[in-house]
Order: C-alpha cells, then sequence, then structure tokens
C-alpha cells in the first residue's frame, strides 16, 4: 500500500467567509478584509493589515517600562530566523521584520500581554503552527470568565460554567457585548494559524473566556461582559457575568449518556471491549508514556507515566483472545508528542488477523495534530484502515520538532520548528476521513457518538 491521502481540498471559508478584523478602539474603526478580497489581491494579506491593527489597538492599563522592546523584538526575529528549519516558507522576510520593527516603534507604554499578542498575530502569519509565543501565559487568572465552549457544527455551546451560571449551559452562543459572534471570531482568529477550519474550530473555543483578548480587541473590559445566547427552540436570552468571578462549584451539561469518546480524554491510552458489537476500542489521546519520556524526553516524570510497553502487551493479548469484528483506534483528542511508539505499534497490528478490508478504523478530528498526523499516515501506509471523523487540525506535511528559546527581558518563550516532514507528495492543509462524521450538539445531549454509529452502519462491500 502507499501513502495516498484519501482527502479532499479544504478552504477556511467552508466554515464562514472569515474577515479579518483590525480596530480603533476609541473612534470605532473597523477594517475588514474578507476571503475574496484576499484571493483577489493574490497574496496572504495579514502581516499588511497587521500595520493597522498595531497602530491602533488598544492600550492596556498595566506597563512594562522597564522592557527594552527594541532589543527583544530585534533579538526574537533574528532567533526564529536563524534557528526555524525554514521561517520564510510562506511569508516574505521583508513583511516579516517590517511587521515586527512596527511593534517595537509602538512598543513603549504597553504592557507586556498587549506586545506578546502583538507579536503571536505576526508569527500566526508566518504559517507554521507550532511556531508561536506564550502570550497566554500572562493572562490574569482573575479575569478569565468561569466558562467552558465547544464548538459544535451548530455553533459554539457552553458546557462548563459555575453554579451561579447555570442558566447559560447548552446553550449557543450569539454575541458577546453586542459584538456578532461571527465578528470576535473574526479577530481571535488572527492569532491561530490560517490552515484549516478545523485547527481553527480546535483552539478558538478556549480563547473566548480571555477578557484580556476580548479587551484587546475591543469587546470588554475587565468587570465583565453580556452573553447574548440562543436555547434549542431558538428563543434568545442574555447574561451578564461579573468579574472577578466567585469561588463556588463548577457544574456541567448533563447529555444522556457522553459518548464514548468523550468519557476519559485524560488517559494517555485505554481500551476498552464490545462483547454485543465484537468492537475493539482503543483510545490513543496521547503519543507519549513512561517509556517515551525516558527516551526522548526529561525522564524526570517518567514514573508517573503509563507505560506503553504494558499497554501494547495487554492490546495485542486482547486481540489473540477476543473475538473481534472491527479495532477502532481513536485518536481525535490526540494533539501529538512523538510518533515512534505509534508507530512501531501500527507496523505489529499490520501483521494480525485484523488487517483486511472493512476490519481497522481510526477517529481523527480537529485536535489530531502533529506525530498523530504521523501515526495516522502509518495506518494508511501499513494497513486497510479507514479514516473516519473530522478533518483533522494539522497538515500531514509539516514543520515540527519543537525546541525553544526564552527571550531575556520580556521572558517571553518561543517555540519554533527545528525539523520538516515531508511524508506525502501532496500538500493538503488536512486529512480529510473518507466517513465524514461530524458531532452536532443535539447527537452529543443524547449520547450519540457519530465516528462510532458510522463505522457500526459501515458497509465493507
Amino acid at each position: 500500500m502507499g501513502t495516498h491521502i484519501r482527502t479532499k481540498a479544504i478552504h477556511r471559508h467552508s466554515i464562514q467567509d472569515q474577515l479579518i478584523t483590525a480596530q480603533k478602539k476609541k473612534e470605532g474603526i473597523y477594517l475588514y478584509l474578507s476571503l475574496n478580497e484576499k484571493l483577489m489581491a493574490g497574496s496572504r494579506p495579514t502581516l499588511f493589515l497587521l500595520f493597522f491593527l498595531l497602530s491602533h489597538g488598544p492600550l492596556c492599563a498595566q506597563q512594562d517600562q522597564n522592557i527594552d522592546w527594541k532589543y527583544e523584538i530585534d533579538l526574537l526575529g533574528k532567533e526564529l530566523a536563524q534557528k526555524h528549519k525554514n521561517l520564510f516558507f510562506q511569508t516574505d522576510s521583508i513583511e516579516f521584520f517590517d511587521a515586527l520593527d512596527h511593534i517595537a516603534a509602538q512598543a513603549s507604554g504597553n504592557s507586556l500581554f498587549h506586545v506578546s499578542v502583538q507579536l503571536q498575530q505576526v508569527l500566526a502569519a508566518m504559517g507554521d503552527a507550532h511556531t508561536r509565543i506564550n502570550y497566554h501565559f500572562n493572562i490574569d487568572r482573575a479575569s478569565i470568565l468561569p466558562l467552558e465552549c465547544y464548538w459544535f457544527e451548530e455553533g459554539i455551546y457552553i458546557l462548563k460554567t459555575k453554579r451561579e451560571h447555570q442558566d447559560v449551559l447548552g446553550k449557543r452562543l450569539t454575541a458577546i457585548n453586542g459584538y456578532p459572534l461571527a465578528r470576535v471570531i473574526d479577530s481571535l482568529a488572527t492569532l491561530i494559524v490560517d490552515d484549516n477550519p478545523f485547527l481553527l474550530k480546535a483552539e478558538l473555543p478556549s480563547m473566548i473566556p480571555w477578557i484580556q483578548l476580548l479587551e484587546h480587541f475591543g469587546f470588554a473590559d475587565r468587570n465583565g461582559l453580556e452573553l447574548e445566547l440562543e436555547d434549542e427552540h431558538g428563543q434568545a436570552l442574555k447574561h451578564y457575568i461579573h468579574l472577578p468571578a466567585k469561588e463556588s462549584e463548577t457544574v456541567s451539561i448533563r447529555p444522556i449518556e457522553l459518548p464514548l469518546g468523550w468519557q476519559d480524554r485524560k488517559s494517555f491510552f485505554r481500551d476498552q471491549y464490545l462483547p454485543d458489537e465484537k468492537i475493539y476500542y482503543i483510545q490513543y489521546n496521547k503519543c507519549w508514556s513512561r517509556e517515551a519520556e525516558e527516551k526522548f524526553g526529561s525522564g524526570a516524570s517518567a514514573l508517573f507515566m503509563p507505560s506503553f510497553r504494558e499497554f501494547e502487551k495487554q492490546v495485542f493479548h486482547s486481540i489473540r483472545k477476543q473475538d473481534i469484528d472491527r479495532l477502532v483506534f481513536d485518536m481525535r483528542f490526540n494533539s501529538g508528542g512523538n510518533s515512534y511508539q505509534g508507530t512501531k505499534f501500527i507496523e505489529k497490528l499490520s501483521n494480525t488477523k485484523l488487517n483486511g478490508a472493512g476490519k481497522i478504523f481510526v477517529i481523527v478530528g480537529r485536535h489530531t495534530f502533529s506525530s498523530a498526523i504521523l501515526n495516522t499516515l502509518d495506518f494508511l501506509k501499513n494497513t486497510d484502515a479507514v479514516i473516519v471523523g473530522e478533518g483533522t487540525g494539522g497538515r500531514p506535511n509539516h514543520y515540527g520538532e519543537v525546541k525553544r528559546f526564552v527571550l531575556p527581558e520580556s521572558k517571553l518563550v518561543v517555540s519554533y520548528s527545528s525539523k520538516y516532514f515531508k511524508v506525502i507528495e501532496e500538500d493538503p492543509s488536512s486529512i480529510v476521513p473518507e466517513i465524514e462524521a461530524l458531532l452536532y450538539f443535539k447527537d452529543f445531549m443524547n449520547g450519540i457518538d457519530p465516528a462510532l454509529e458510522a463505522i457500526r452502519n459501515h458497509d465493507r462491500e
């Protein structure tokens, strides 16, 4: 079998016609550039547009007067250009250094958070999802909204909050402080690499509760904000959240039953035999283990991690002893680590009785990234696996093997890619499954796992 990837072209406007928003907060000026306008211009305009944003972005109250930003930002540019495997594979070096110079010229009097957000916008425009700055480490925990959101097919819904805000649970978010959610999304999206819509859906919901980000783009202040929501009947409601949030019990939405793939997203890996259906389910959430920590990490935490060697023995014992009709390997929540143990496991699996048409199914999704992408391709290369789920957030060919350096005065940590993984001849922005299985909120509430349902109903003929 070859490494032909069963995919199709992915364009970001398949979610919506993305707008890049820049604003002049005090004067209320907004500038929009649609995807169609970007295509007409014939080049990626993000850094050009950032010049406008950086010139007019709001100042934060807290300032960091002692940082020599000209030195810091100049060092950032030089170090990245030297250390990254190929920093300018997508964006011209002149644009990159001009954007950094512009930030440095405007940085005096701005907060560390404000400058770090601007730097992240520039790094996101470079096109490598592994190259970023840790701006989110500067977020004040007291100014984080007590919300956990998830982007379903119908929209972004609230899954967790504090008890005093439980009225918002299970509601679809439509606006923040009167600003349509689409406009908020467009601004936050400038901090995420414009690779594919699945990466956007993976990363953006966790950013919505960060008041400092919303304040940075002019959508909120530190006192709190008003959410506009919609219930399952289409009834609109508003709910105000004051900050800082009170210490109280966290409450979660209560589906009839959590879909199987959602029941344990924290374990590194786990397995479960479903005897009535003769399905052997393996959930592989991390490309890491005790052995990986000893071989590729510092080794300090190895003792506290599960052994993949022992897990692998257990899996192959089950394959030999159990009556298995279909094996499901679930990587939809796997953001990577190191692909080595997964590759070796898949090679062994390819030599078992299960390697045949309609026997192995691999679930992927928006959180499938980096080394988990490589293991997905291992399945396509070595087995007859059928890929199920939604498109991957990660690219098949991608920059990776992340290294870091610290800027001396601001202490900002910069991550960058030191290696390029070219694993297939084509260069799609995502692996799109052979069998698409998208998650709708109504199915989630009814305990339905669409990927497993698709596998159960798969026609082998």
